[in-house]
């Protein structure tokens, strides 16, 4: 485990072919989000049971595909808040821990903490949940295949009618994210710059866990059954 606690719409672009880009040609850090308390799901929401192992680590591991992803990026820092003493033991090494002191200002305020410690010489910043426990590692690489095409512009997960995570900044997007404060996230510099999103259906990105019935849920749409703390 890495150690450390300060860091050691109708106007998207749909998505197109993306043809032989090559990734080399972007320069992308990684930033996953798992800060928060999760009142609404009464526990620890990111040692939660999914596949036999913590959500986190289960998110982590399709993403990635053991680290396998990290390859392919600048690197993979992971936010934690709440309860970061309890999780940090289970974050793999191939990611760099954060621990966000002010983690109660919500997920904006996540946010503009996690792009400051992006590496500086990062074209792009992926930014991703972890309670988005479907997303896998092949669906992660399109995303940086239309990134490599599109690089000036944000590459964004479609599903539901709505734009979000994951998604792909440039770094001319850096210092707006890092204006962040409140608890919408970067949804609204979705909204304001829609023009120059290419937008990626990905229905997997709906699968987002915030109630220990939602986590039932999703168990049994998996054919699990399994407890959820």
């Amino acid at each position: 485990m890495s150690t450390g606690s300060q860091c050691a719409s109708s106007h998207s672009t749909s998505s197109q072919n993306t043809g032989s880009h090559s990734t080399s040609s972007i320069n992308v850090a990684a930033l996953m989000l798992a800060a928060g308390q999760s009142k609404r799901f009464n526990g620890i929401k990111q040692l939660a049971k999914v596949n036999g192992q913590p959500m986190l680590l289960h998110t982590l591991t399709q993403l990635t595909e053991h680290g396998d992803l990290t390859r392919e990026l600048c690197e993979f820092n992971l936010v934690l808040g709440a309860n970061a003493a309890h999780i940090l033991p289970h974050v793999p090494d191939y990611v760099s821990p954060c621990i966000f002191p002010q983690w109660q200002q919500g997920m904006g305020a996540t946010i503009a903490f996690g792009v400051q410690k992006a590496n500086s010489e990062s074209s792009h910043l992926l930014v991703t949940l972890a309670d988005q426990v479907a997303i896998t590692r092949e669906q992660v690489t399109t995303m940086l295949h239309h990134c490599a095409a599109n690089p000036e512009n944000i590459i964004a997960a479609r599903y539901k009618g709505i734009l979000g995570a994951p998604v792909i900044f440039p770094r001319t997007y850096f210092s707006l994210l890092s204006e962040l404060d409140a608890d919408t996230g970067a949804r609204k510099i979705l909204q304001q710059y829609s023009a120059s999103v290419v937008a990626i259906d990905l229905p997997n990105a709906q699968f987002d866990i915030d109630t220990q019935l939602e986590l039932q849920q999703w168990h049994q749409s998996m054919g699990q059954d399994q407890k959820t703390k």
